[in-house]
């Protein structure tokens, strides 16, 4: 099969608009990925198709390794992250991830708890909000998959939305993480 993939990718110039990253792996389009094939898949294909294994290629077989060994950085790099591979089922749905309004509640609640980041002098404080915020991600995560699966894809993005501002939380508390123990 392997095999079979490996030449209908070299048989044509892959193109990133159209390309389902799941296929590429041979996956099945779900948001619970098995990570540990994903990167299994991901080392045999980049054995198959990484330039330097066409570098006696003709010049269009050597273009066409290296734009899909490109193709298969960039699928990896999305389906191993777990907010780009839910943006992508979203997509992939034809529904826009980008949610335009907010729970106020919600705001409210991450504006004091970025300012409490900021405001964090001791690894033990920050070592809890840490571990909350880490929390909250991992329950979004699970009721995005939910909501997903059930086909309520606006409540899915939504919670995908919360997830995008405690992502940035977990920077700021990295950020100040630096700033305590430099």
């Amino acid at each position: 099969m392997l095999l079979h993939l490996s030449r209908r990718l070299l048989s044509k110039t892959p193109t990133l608009k159209t390309g389902n990253y799941f296929e590429i792996f041979s996956l099945t389009q779900t948001f619970n990925l098995d990570l540990a094939e994903l990167s299994r898949v991901y080392k045999q294909l980049q054995a198959e198709f990484h330039p330097d294994k066409h570098a006696n290629c003709s010049a269009l077989e050597q273009e066409n390794a290296a734009q899909t060994s490109a193709l298969i950085n960039e699928a990896n790099k999305c389906l191993k992250d777990p907010y780009s591979r839910a943006r992508l089922l979203l997509k992939m749905q034809n529904f826009d991830p980008n949610v335009q309004t907010m729970d106020m509640e919600f705001l409210s609640d991450m504006m004091e708890i970025n300012d409490e980041v900021e405001m964090c002098e001791d690894s033990e404080t920050l070592c809890r909000l840490k571990e909350v915020n880490e929390a909250a991600i991992a329950e979004l995560y699970v009721q995005f998959e939910e909501h997903f699966n059930a086909s309520e894809l606006k409540t899915a993005a939504e919670r995908l939305a919360k997830v995008k501002f405690l992502l940035q939380t977990r920077d700021r508390i990295e950020q100040q993480g630096e700033l305590i123990f430099p």
